[in-house]
Order: structure tokens, then sequence, then C-alpha cells
């Protein structure tokens, strides 16, 4: 018994491994046309609205996907979409690379948008049913950080393409090729690991979609916590698609000189996203998922204030600081959403349900990215900033009087009399 559970143990490690790395290449998409989106107006020649288009358009396709995704994850099975979904990136990465047409080059990286809402639905049905009780939170919660790592690889290919006097209009093509790499990882890896045990167990009674909306609303705690992750998911991403996405673009127009300060400054801010996104799931078992979504909503209100009264008062060498402030807060308030979503979810429509979620959350941020380069030239950049801070505002109130905590959540589990160890 102890050598099955000694297996099983180091099986479920392995799956863990590779969603994070799965989690990387999503985030790598997510976040490659924001940080070089300057470099692609460049090459393009984009207008205002083309130039919001182009950086929304993965938000979009991970909108769509996040439908598609789910439904395909519980109907066929965890290990087969996630091998497909890898298999889209690689494709997407190389067309998009090599693409000189601007509208060949949106439908690529919206295929790639695609593939990101798909491999979101699938990871976390995966996490939920491959790991014990607080080890499924902690992975979970770990999304943050890998987009911290995939956006300062990005970056660091940048500042390096800028040290050996790359031609500025072509930068963005060599972190987009470099994103073939993980994707390859773990396709590779994937061919180690099985399907769910969980998802394999209860495959033949998938209950549909009418099922899904019924025990949802028949649930107290299921209710309020789906209802907490759609309102909280549209905040958080509109905060990250707006503010976030273009934190690139406004440091390089704060006036200073030199491209390769500009870089630095821009690594900088990100870097903190590195310890927010480790601390935020190693105090999970202390603060509980509730506490660390508003705790992390009060500090992004008060930086993307305080962002938008100092670019205001022109007081831009002070604007890194509520960068940094917004990138720690925000790690925090993301954390919660797709993990509570997915821990109280059953089995049968576990990637269903964290797609509605995704898809609800991403709609509202493609749009909102997708308009904030008009909006900044039609009232401002500060005021801009200052009126993006409805959404965390939002977000708050949500966690406060919405959520319910639910660190430890095990009746998706206790409905099949499955324990953790045998979620294999």
């Amino acid at each position: 018994m102890q050598k099955r559970e000694n297996n099983i143990s180091r099986d479920n490690g392995r799956i863990m491994s590779v969603m994070l790395i799965s989690l990387i290449v999503d985030e790598w998409n997510v976040f490659l046309i924001p940080q070089t989106n300057t470099f692609v107006r460049s090459f393009f020649h984009l207008n205002n609205f083309s130039f919001g288009l182009i950086t929304a358009v993965v938000i979009g396709g991970a909108a769509i996907g996040s439908l598609l995704g789910g439904y395909l994850t519980d109907r066929f099975g965890r290990k087969i979409i996630f091998q497909a979904d890898m298999i889209v990136f690689i494709i997407a990465a190389i067309a998009s690379t090599f693409s000189t047409d601007f509208t060949f080059f949106t439908i690529t990286r919206f295929i790639a948008g695609i593939a990101v809402g798909a491999d979101i639905s699938n990871v976390y049905a995966y996490i939920m049913e491959s790991s014990a009780t607080g080890r499924r939170e902690f992975t979970g919660a770990m999304n943050t950080l890998m987009a911290s790592f995939s956006i300062l690889a990005i970056n660091f290919v940048i500042l390096y393409m800028m040290f050996i006097n790359e031609a500025q209009n072509i930068i963005w093509k060599y972190p987009l090729i470099l994103s073939v790499l993980p994707a390859s990882i773990g396709l590779v890896l994937s061919l180690r690991i099985g399907e769910t045990g969980l998802w394999k167990e209860v495959s033949s009674k998938n209950k549909g979609e009418r099922g899904k909306i019924s025990d949802i609303l028949s649930n107290g705690i299921k209710r309020k916590t789906t209802i907490f992750t759609w309102i909280s998911g549209t905040a958080s991403t509109i905060e990250i698609g707006t503010f976030a996405f273009f934190i690139p673009y406004i440091i390089r127009n704060l006036g200073i000189s030199s491209p390769m300060s500009r870089e630095l400054i821009i690594i900088g801010v990100y870097a903190f996203g590195i310890p927010s996104g480790y601390l935020g799931p190693r105090l999970l078992p202390r603060l509980g998922l509730r506490k660390l979504s508003y705790v992390g909503y009060i500090i992004t209100v008060v930086s993307l204030i305080s962002a938008g009264l100092l670019i205001i008062e022109r007081m831009y060498i002070l604007v890194p600081f509520s960068m940094v402030m917004f990138v720690w807060g925000n790690h925090w308030n993301s954390q919660p959403i797709l993990t509570s979503q997915a821990l109280v979810s059953q089995t049968e429509y576990r990637g269903r349900s964290v797609g509605i979620t995704n898809f609800i959350s991403e709609l509202p941020a493609f749009l909102s990215i997708t308009l904030f380069p008009s909006l900044i030239s039609y009232i401002g950049l500060g005021e801009s900033t200052l009126l993006i801070a409805l959404a965390p505002v939002t977000g708050l109130l949500a966690a406060l009087y919405i959520f319910k905590e639910i660190y430890g959540y095990t009746d998706d589990l206790n409905i099949y009399g499955i324990s953790a160890i045998e979620m294999s």
C-alpha cells in the first residue's frame, strides 16, 4: 500500500510539473504582444485601434477557447486536449513569426489565444484531480508566478536583442519563436503522464450543461464562489489587460531617452512579480483564498490611483513605484479566481465551469484592451488609469461581501468516495 501511494505521489508530482510548464506557455502567449507591442506597432505601422486590437487579440481568442476547451476536456479527457493545445501553440508561434501581413498575424495570434483558453480549462481540471487537498490550491495559485517568469523571459530576450543592436522593428520575432521551446517541452513531457483517475471514473456519467447550472444554483457555497469568480475575474483581467499590458508602453513613453534604461526599468517592475507570485500560494494556509483576494485588491486600488495622479502631475520618476505596487497586488487578487472555481466544480463539468468563468473574465478585457489606446488619446493616460481603478474596487467588494472561504474544500471528492491520494 505504501509503495502504491509513493508511486501515485510521484506521478502526481510529475503532472504538477507539466501543468506549471503549461501555465508558462499560456502566460508567454498572453503577455508576448503586450511586452513587444511598440515594436509590433513599428513593424506593421499601426494606428491606435489596430494597436489596441493586436494587443488584445490573444485575449479574444482565449475567451472563445475557454468555452471550446472546457467542453472538449470534459468530453474527451484531459490528456488528449492538453497535447492538442501544445501542438496548436507551436504551429501558431511559427506562423506568427514569419507573418508579414497584419491580418494574417492577427489571425495566427487569435488561434494562439484559442489554445490559451482551452489550456486554462484543461490545466485547472488536471491540477484539481491530481493533487492532495491544500496542495492543489497551492499549485492553482502559482499561475501568476508562471506569468512573471514568462514576462521576464520575454523582456530579457528583448534586452539582449537591444544589446546586440538588432533592428528594433523585428525584435518581437525572437521571443515569439522562442515560445515554441516551453510548448515543445510540455508536449514531450506529457507523454509520461496519464489521464486523471477522477475523469476516467465519471466520464460515462457526464451530466451536461443543464446539470452544471442546477448543481451550482442548488448549493450556496458553489453559487457564491461562482458569482465571485465571475466578478473578480472580470475586474482582475480588466486591470491586467489595460494597465499591466501597457506598462511597457507607458514606460517607453515617459521621456526616458535610453532604450536600454527603459527596458531595465520594465524588467525591474515586473521582477516584483516573483516574490509576490511565490509568497501568495505559500500564505494560503494562513490567509486563505478570500483574504488573499481582498488584500490584493486593496493594493491595486491604491497603486492605480497613485499612478494616475502621478502621471497627471507629470511626476514620472515616481510612476514605476506605483507599477511595482500594482504588480504585487494584481498577483494576489488573481491567484484565487480560477483556483476557487475549479475547487468547487465537480469532475464531470469542471472543464466547462472553469471555461465559462474564464470566458466571462476575458471578454470584457478584450474590449477594454482594444479601446485603451484610443481612450488614452481621448482623455489622457493619467485619467484613463484613474478610470481603470474602478475595476479593482468592484473586485474588492465581491471579495468582501460575496466570497466565502473555501480553502481545503473537498466536497468534489467526497461525492465519489475518493481520497486525495487516489486521484491518479
